[in-house]
């Protein structure tokens, strides 16, 4: 709780064991908690896993989301908070996008990525899935997902994808490069 001056919610938690595919974790009536945070640790299944619904994050009253993400890909970080409305707005209705994220952003310590001020793509209006599903990347290049494919329109219509500011699966031709480990966090408050 010191993060920014503290303060920060907990409402999606994904530390995933690089070659698994688990399912996620839609919660509508509490929140992940915070358990390991080392890279390899798979906390799939448990109480630690999963992000809040869209009724959930809209029950709760906030003007600052804040992202953290890692692989063991490569050492970028990604760290940053924002107070963008548009992303706010999704993320409490999953209607609409993250529009004007990538130049409404403040960098927090440690944030080393090219995402989000590399960001020119998004998907829009994904329900509960918002958080997790392509809400910001930047073209074939990097991406933020969480578990989700969306290739072709099906999610899962092809083999998961866990990036954090990279690319591990082609989706054209549905190869993964590599599947490795990744942690994904969003705060809030």
């Amino acid at each position: 709780m010191t993060t920014d001056g503290g303060g920060w919610t907990l409402v999606l938690n994904y530390l995933h064991q690089g070659g698994t595919n688990p399912s996620l974790n839609i919660r509508s009536s509490d929140l992940p908690l915070l358990d390991s945070t080392a890279l390899g640790v798979d906390e799939s299944g448990t109480q630690y896993w999963g992000h809040a619904s869209n009724s959930l994050m809209n029950a709760l009253s906030f003007t600052n989301v804040r992202f953290y993400g890692k692989t063991s890909n490569h050492s970028r970080i990604i760290h940053f908070k924002t107070t963008n409305a548009n992303t706010i707005s999704y993320f409490k209705t999953g209607t609409g996008s993250c529009t004007g994220i990538g130049a409404g952003f403040t960098s927090l310590a440690g944030h080393t990525a090219f995402l989000p001020a590399s960001m020119n793509a998004m998907l829009t209006n994904q329900g509960d899935y918002a958080i997790a599903n392509h809400p910001f990347h930047e073209g074939c290049a990097r991406y933020w997902i969480i578990g989700i494919t969306n290739c072709g329109g099906a999610i899962n219509a092809v083999p998961l994808r866990w990036e954090v500011d990279d690319l591990v699966l082609n989706c054209c031709s549905a190869i993964p490069n590599v599947n490795p480990n990744t942690f994904h966090q969003i705060w809030v408050k």
